[in-house]
């Protein structure tokens, strides 16, 4: 399937409100769990006056060689006219039960390997994205995401993650941003969560001159961020205590919703970032790398983060590190197996997809095709 069936045939997609079924909405559409070809969707509906939106986001999807196992793989997409008359954009993708990777972590525990796994997952998908790649007569930009955040990241039935809305998204090439358009609404004065705001995009301050680069690095101090709420649910990070309820990043310094000036002030001025817990200070080298990767993603200095490519690496290392520096290390399954190989994959995948599941909406939406 590559587009939906045009609007204009109304037969061809039929539409059924089911209030029991509700997945979210998010801030430039709303998440529909519904079926097409009796396969389950999540369907993400725009509202015209959402459209630069829709095409944004749709245009990265369609982006040469994007597939990748930690990507969101696009469906379907196309405008139609909606039960009140009114047009309405959707973009299909596959449906995930499991939800965000807030939701996830807000419901579960990891051990280490499992910890590992979803995170090391994570940045394999953003490392695809930030890679410029040719394949004979095919190019794939650079794409930077620039709203990464736990909610816009969804757990797989395997423990591995997907990356998903790319409605802020930019294709670079080079030092500019690959804008044609319609898709110029995604102009680098548009920011994304507030929370995950990197300190130089808080403070106006991201280096035009080297967007490409800038981009990427706003990206991977939101990383950091993810990894921090991540192992903070890692059982076999808290030995003989209970592991603490899920937190994002910065809701102890600043509460569940965050003004623009209170993250002003907490990350660039007075520099802070999510602490590490007391138990977290035991001396084995695990835990000192695991820290140290998060620091340098979320440096003050955005040339001084890590790439993509290097916190995969990385990720990839620390389940190493921690089998030789436990005497009883934590129980293997296929998983750490998998973990290792992935490091040494880069290959476009098809990949598999969901849309986040953040606050409550109110249709389900059934496609069928008839004859």
């Amino acid at each position: 399937i590559s587009h939906l069936p045009p609007s204009s045939n109304q037969e061809e997609i039929r539409t059924k409100p089911d209030p029991t079924r509700l997945i979210g909405r998010g801030r430039y559409g709303t998440v529909y769990c519904g079926s097409l070809d009796e396969r389950p969707v999540a369907v993400k509906v725009f509202t015209a006056a959402n459209r630069q939106n829709f095409l944004n986001e749709s245009s990265i999807y369609r982006v040469p060689l994007l597939e990748h196992e930690n990507i969101a793989r696009f469906v379907a997409g196309d405008e139609r006219t909606g039960p009140e008359g009114r047009t309405e954009y959707l973009l299909v993708m596959d449906y995930y039960p499991h939800g965000s990777l807030s939701h996830y972590l807000s419901a579960h525990t990891n051990d280490w390997v499992g910890s590992c796994r979803l995170a090391h997952s994570v940045t394999r998908g953003l490392a695809y994205l930030h890679t410029e790649l040719f394949k004979g007569d095919v190019y794939k930009p650079a794409v930077s995401h620039r709203d990464l955040n736990s909610r816009n990241i969804l757990v797989k039935t395997d423990g591995t993650c997907v990356i998903i809305d790319f409605g802020l998204s930019m294709k670079l090439t080079g030092n500019r941003p690959a804008r044609h358009g319609e898709e110029e609404n995604a102009a680098i004065s548009e920011v994304g969560t507030i929370r995950y705001m990197a300190p130089e995009v808080l403070e106006g301050a991201v280096n035009l001159r080297d967007c490409e680069s800038a981009l990427k690095q706003v990206d991977m101090y939101a990383l950091g961020l993810v990894y921090w709420e991540t192992f903070m649910r890692c059982t076999d990070l808290f030995p003989g205590e209970s592991v603490p309820e899920y937190q994002m990043a910065f809701q102890a310094e600043a509460g569940n919703h965050p003004t623009f000036e209170d993250m002003q002030v907490l990350v660039s001025r007075e520099k802070q970032r999510p602490k590490f817990p007391e138990a977290w200070k035991e001396n084995s080298l695990a835990v000192r790398s695991l820290k140290e990767t998060m620091e340098d993603c979320w440096d003050q200095d955005a040339e001084a983060r890590l790439t993509a490519q290097c916190a995969e690496e990385r990720l990839a290392e620390l389940l190493l590190i921690w089998d030789r520096s436990k005497s009883v290390s934590p129980t293997l399954n296929p998983m750490s197996t998998t973990l290792h190989n992935e490091r040494y994959e880069l290959a476009v995948k098809p990949g598999s997809i969901y849309i986040d599941v953040q606050q409550s909406s109110l249709f389900n939406f059934v496609f069928s095709e008839t004859a």
